[in-house]
């Protein structure tokens, strides 16, 4: 008999120690994560090409040899509305469509200007009937296409367009 109560002293300890057992969090293995972000990651001709693009920034610095660069200066303001609601679109099989969207330049212009464009590495190239540019890309999300131009002016002077755009 005196063991008995021993022996149910040992027992409700035993219990109240099983109930306050910490749980035990699941550890996802990092090589798991990684290939399956990389499975729902979009390559960037993919983002490129997942809808359309419209202007949300433009800013223009020059520089002469040997001078220091000019501040960037934003020039979409002084731009008009008619070049600022146009909407860009890549599509998927590497055309290129320019369309006017609501406000038109010139009344008698087309509404959409196509050509085509090609993506290789940071180099994006977009051809249009009269012109041809090629592009520095210095970001590329599901949201934001962010890309310079260089154009040589005379006497070594260079302009560099940056232009970002949202959808």
């Amino acid at each position: 008999m005196k063991k008995l109560p021993v022996f149910l002293s040992l027992l409700a300890s035993t219990l109240v120690f099983a109930s306050c057992e910490k749980e035990i969090e699941e550890i996802k293995d990092p090589a798991q994560e990684v290939a399956a972000a990389a499975a729902n990651a979009q390559s960037k001709p993919e983002l490129l090409a997942s809808g359309p693009w419209h202007l949300a920034s433009l800013t223009l610095a020059s520089t002469a040899p040997g001078a220091t660069a000019a501040p960037a200066v934003d020039i979409l303001p002084r731009m008009k509305a008619a070049q600022r609601d146009n909407l860009h679109t890549f599509k998927a099989d590497g055309g290129y469509v320019l369309d006017e969207a609501q406000l038109k330049a010139h009344p008698d212009a087309p509404q959409q200007i196509t050509g085509s464009w090609k993506l290789a590495g940071d180099s994006l190239t977009v051809s249009q009937p009269d012109v041809t540019r090629h592009f520095f890309v210095e970001e590329l999300t599901t949201t934001t296409l962010r890309v310079k131009l260089t154009q040589k002016g005379e006497q070594g002077a260079a302009t560099t367009y940056t232009s970002v755009f949202s959808r």
